[in-house]
């Protein structure tokens, strides 16, 4: 029986025929993390920026209802109204109406002009 020739074996072809794709896989799956770690950071940067906004806008919400809160204090409409010349006074009795509740909650609220809406210009 002949010997077997070593010289033309394919034993050293199986690295090259399995580390080419697994190389190429590797690099795919690197290329995903990148790109995913990318987005992340972006959407984590936009996430502050309008965590930011938020906390600017709560701040001018709280100043606008305080600047709100003092502007429509009695005393300074009382002062306003005196700066303007407007003088006001409670009404005389037999000018007040004095309405009831409602006898039924489902019931459908009376409103004085039932014929339809009223034209305004």
């Amino acid at each position: 029986m002949a010997r077997k020739n070593r010289k033309k074996g394919h034993d050293g072809n199986r690295v090259v025929f399995w580390g080419i794709p697994l190389l190429v896989g590797t690099a795919a799956l690197c290329l995903v993390y990148l790109h995913l770690l990318n987005t992340c950071e972006c959407i984590g940067r936009e996430i502050k920026a309008l965590e930011l906004e938020q906390t600017k806008l709560r701040k001018q919400l709280a100043n606008e209802e305080r600047n709100w809160s003092v502007a429509s204090s009695i005393p300074n409409l009382e002062a306003l109204m005196e700066r303007h010349g407007v003088v006001m006074s409670f009404p005389e009795p037999g000018r007040v109406i004095h309405m009831t509740a409602q006898r039924d909650p489902r019931e459908p609220a009376q409103y004085a002009g039932l014929g339809g809406a009223m034209r305004r210009d």
